[in-house]
């Protein structure tokens, strides 16, 4: 079959179109290869290409062995941080940039999540607390304060600002520049004031502490590393970092309640 260069990224257009014309959800099957290759009326070749392409995006997975095959999947942070990052590196971007763009949005995040919280969000919250009370003075602390904000991110109740939220997190963590010890002991009592005022559902006090916990944040960097701060972002350490998190296989509730579905696209 001969085939124009675009028609694997033609055929990846049409069977997310297909997806959320069907009301299909992460985790529901993909048809067999041969049924896509009939319903789009491409070859083996462009169709494997097009879901080569939605794999990189976080939209498909394909598992091996009994039951498997490609489904759909929930794309996570890591993929809007890497493409984020190219971007920015190609501007020449700094750590700098990336911080203040998150300090210009996790206030507003925190914010949203003091008014749209519920129980397991709260939940969530007082175990990350828990990790990042007892990380303090380790290695691990700085993962556990991304962890945090990343509870909080969870709790706005908007998918686009805590994606985006966590994809700025990812690119900073790139460059693996540590709180100072001597920061801890503030950031977990920064962390407990903003956890408190989402639960007493205090948007302006959330926003508050969350933007001087940021400031300070960038004040402690500017003495310790300030020719870090002022590093170009690069994409590949970005993408490196966001493979090895994608890889540990962090489990998702949702996800993985939706998982147990068995519907297919296209088998009729």
């Amino acid at each position: 079959m001969n085939e124009k260069p675009g028609v694997p990224r033609q055929a990846a257009r049409q069977m997310m179109r297909e997806a959320v014309s069907r009301g299909l959800v992460p985790g529901d099957r993909l048809a067999s290869e041969k049924a896509l290759m009939g319903f789009f009326k491409i070859s083996r070749g462009s169709l494997r290409e097009a879901l080569r392409l939605l794999s990189f995006l976080g939209a498909i997975e394909v598992r091996t062995g009994p039951g498997g095959g490609a489904r759909l999947a929930l794309p996570r942070a890591h993929v809007v941080a890497s493409a984020l990052a190219m971007a920015v590196q190609m501007r020449g971007s700094s750590l700098r940039s990336v911080l203040e763009a998150s300090m210009a949005l996790e206030p507003v995040v925190a914010g949203l999540a003091a008014t749209h919280r519920d129980d397991r969000d709260l939940a969530l919250l007082d175990a990350s607390l828990a990790r990042l009370a007892s990380s303090a003075g380790t290695d691990h602390f700085v993962e556990e304060s991304r962890g945090f904000r990343h509870c909080v991110a969870t709790a706005c109740g908007n998918d686009v600002l805590g994606l985006v939220v966590d994809a700025l997190m990812a690119m900073s963590t790139s460059l693996c520049l540590p709180h100072p010890p001597k920061a801890h002991e503030r950031v977990v009592a920064e962390s407990v004031a903003i956890a408190m005022a989402i639960r007493s559902r205090d948007s302006t006090m959330a926003g508050e502490v969350t933007s001087a916990m940021l400031e300070n944040l960038l004040a402690d960097l500017d003495a310790d590393h300030p020719a870090q701060l002022a590093a170009r972002i690069q994409w590949a350490d970005v993408d490196q970092l966001c493979d090895q998190k994608s890889s540990e296989k962090l489990v998702d509730n949702e996800q993985e309640r939706r998982k147990k579905r068995e519907g297919a696209l296209w088998t009729r």
